[in-house]
């Protein structure tokens, strides 16, 4: 799973995050009429995923740790290859003296090496792909429980994301931009936990 599936994939869950969380805390409206005679009471605010993925520190650690499994992973893969090619290499420099036996024989060692390769380079990538969910679930914890804490004292009816690349609202009013603090109390809220380490 490659950076630009996971911020896809970070930015289509915090999208449904928002709107599910909103959805389940909301009150429930019996027609028409009485959304538009309350609607004088309806606060709206939106949070910007660009600005999370780019200043949350969370975020941006969990980032540098993903990509580093990911070159561990590329490198380790590299270096099999690398071994494997080699001895087809130094084997295919035999020429002449390659007897049928021998080609045969090498043959066979050869895919099976080349298969388990390619076995092990699925189970690494379902492996990174598996702890991309599970670092996007996180995120998405840590932001529904700050956003629930956040929104006691705000009292917004919703809260909606935005991104440059998965855009929910077709209008924005920058006066109801929360992310500045929503980031600054995400940021706080991580700083101290991670100083109880």
């Amino acid at each position: 799973m490659n950076q630009k599936n996971i911020n896809i994939a970070l930015f289509a869950l915090l999208a449904i995050l928002a709107v599910a969380f909103f959805v389940s805390n909301k009150k429930t409206v019996s027609s028409a009429a009485a959304v538009s005679t309350s609607a004088g009471n309806l606060k709206i605010a939106y949070v910007d995923l660009d600005s999370i993925q780019e200043k949350y520190q969370y975020y941006k650690e969990k980032m540098v740790e993903f990509d580093k499994k990911k070159e561990d992973a590329d490198r380790q893969l590299n270096t099999a290859f690398q071994k494997i090619e080699e001895e087809r290499i130094t084997f295919a420099k035999k020429g002449q003296a390659i007897t049928q036996a021998e080609y045969e024989n090498f043959q066979r060692s050869y895919q099976a090496k080349m298969q388990s390769l390619e076995e092990q380079k699925r189970n690494m990538e379902n492996a990174i792909s598996i702890d991309g969910v599970k670092m996007l679930e996180e995120l998405k914890n840590k932001i529904n429980g700050f956003l629930a804490e956040y929104n006691k004292e705000k009292g917004y009816s919703y809260i909606f994301s935005t991104s440059n690349s998965l855009n929910v609202l077709f209008y924005k009013d920058s006066t109801n931009n929360i992310t500045n603090e929503v980031v600054d109390g995400l940021n706080k809220a991580y700083n101290k936990s991670s100083q109880k380490k």
